[in-house]
């Protein structure tokens, strides 16, 4: 059984600093590439590699750029609760908190990260620039204070997410899907929701302590908003590989449902059982059974989409 600070103990074996920033969350951003796969039907051609390289390359680019931008909130946010962390069972090892990494280090590195990160945004593309730019004020605004709000808190980490998604379609310029809206805000709210509940459960009475906006919460309600908010996914994610008008209309994309609800059920089964003490984000982006179903996934997706334009 995974012991509460078996993330810690591996993320100390990196720097300090880059400990900090968080490598195992980068994952995540690969969200940008969601409008390529599922929205630009029309702008490439497979066996074309003149007309999808250049967009991809474009994803790419934004990729690693919110790499840069997300660490240096997850600095922010570290600095802040440097105090609240100490009171985890598993976020007393992040170096911040634990002092392996100084408040003063930690600060100039998030300003360095955002110089160097957020003017190439908007040289690739203003609407992207002035999302993760967005992004980033409002999760400096989360990590010093918002997040004491109960739903609101929930909602701002949604917002990423969705974030993401967008500014990927809008920096190659396609027309993006409502349903790519759509299933990642039902997707991001259950992961969020997760999370809270996770923390809930770990912490108990002294979740509060911890995470004031916890005080606001009840398990009854979080457990609530995790079931409906993964029913929501699941369900609308099932209404978009039939409904869209980015898919092949003989519903075939169907056939990745069974991945996507493999890997939802994975990790409910391993946040209320062998790896309950474990980071939400760190099950989802180590276990070996959720990244076989996630690769799965995108090689089915993928090989539809090209035999349908074939």
């Amino acid at each position: 059984m995974t012991s509460a600070v078996g993330p810690a103990v591996r993320a100390s074996r990196l720097p300090p600093l880059l400990s900090a920033m968080r490598p195992y969350q980068w994952p995540k951003n690969g969200l940008v590439f969601a409008a390529l796969a599922f929205s630009a039907g029309d702008a490439w051609e497979p066996g074309d590699a003149a007309s999808w390289w250049p967009l991809l390359w474009r994803n790419l680019a934004l990729f690693g750029l919110w790499c840069l931008v997300s660490s240096a909130t997850y600095l922010v946010n570290d600095v802040q609760d440097r105090e609240f962390d100490r009171l985890h069972p598993r976020k007393q090892f992040r170096p911040i908190a634990s002092g392996a990494l100084s408040v003063r280090t930690a600060r100039l590195a998030a300003a360095g990260l955002l110089i160097v990160a957020v003017p190439p945004v908007f040289a690739l593309d203003l609407v992207s620039g002035a999302i993760v730019l967005g992004y980033a004020a409002v999760m400096t605004a989360y990590s010093y204070g918002l997040k004491r709000v109960a739903i609101l808190d929930v909602l701002i980490l949604c917002s990423g997410v969705i974030g993401r998604a967008i500014s990927g379609g809008t920096a190659i310029d396609v027309d993006i899907s409502p349903w790519l809206y759509v299933c990642t805000s039902f997707g991001a709210f259950f992961f969020a929701s997760s999370k809270r509940w996770s923390e809930y459960r770990q912490l108990g009475a002294g979740a509060a302590k911890h995470r004031p906006a916890l005080a606001m919460y009840t398990h009854d309600i979080l457990e609530q908003m995790l079931i409906v908010s993964a029913a929501a996914a699941l369900l609308s994610y099932a209404l978009y590989t039939i409904e869209s008008a980015h898919v092949p209309a003989n519903g075939a994309m169907a056939a990745t449902l069974p991945f996507v609800g493999f890997a939802l059920f994975r990790y409910l089964l391993l946040l209320d059982g062998p790896r309950k003490a474990d980071a939400p984000d760190q099950i989802l982006f180590t276990d070996p059974q959720i990244i076989i179903s996630v690769v799965g996934f995108l090689v089915t997706a993928m090989t539809i989409m090209v035999i349908d334009k074939g």
